[in-house]
């Protein structure tokens, strides 16, 4: 009686262990893909990368074509297309990845949270002074 009770308390920690890695994976699938910013038209990918996800630009958005405040002389001015926006984002709760995101408004890079609101929308956040101030995005699946 006891042997199966452990059996059973085994097989069920297996499962779990199984089940929990799987639905974080599905939840950072849902994410991946193309997506346009709300506000400037603009097109970003999300894409699977070492064991995270991250994000690059694929079309700039209106106004946003080149990188004219970034910080270092060789990166100044460079296109805005192919620029990894977001890197190494992880699982930070339900479907929300925490990561390094760099704002191409000011040069700077900054703990940023892209969340997901359904399977077609999310939001990319980015914020300074532990939380206190935050700005966002909102981006729409491309179909």
């Amino acid at each position: 009686m006891i042997k199966g009770r452990r059996i059973r308390a085994i097989a069920g920690a297996c499962a779990l262990a199984v089940a929990l890695p799987l639905s974080a994976w599905g939840a950072a699938e849902d994410a991946i893909g193309n997506w346009r910013d709300a506000d400037s038209g603009g097109i970003v990918s999300v894409y699977s990368c070492g064991g995270g996800i991250c994000v690059k630009v694929v079309k700039p958005g209106k106004g946003r074509e080149k990188d004219d405040a970034n910080p270092n002389p060789q990166l100044k001015g460079r296109s805005m297309a192919g620029v990894v926006l977001m890197n190494g984002a992880t699982k930070a709760g339900a479907d929300k990845w925490k990561g390094k995101l760099y704002n191409s408004e000011d040069g700077e890079t900054y703990t940023g949270y892209l969340t997901s609101s359904g399977k077609d929308e999310l939001k990319l956040e980015g914020c300074v002074l532990g939380g206190m101030i935050c700005k966002s995005r909102t981006w729409k699946r491309v179909q």
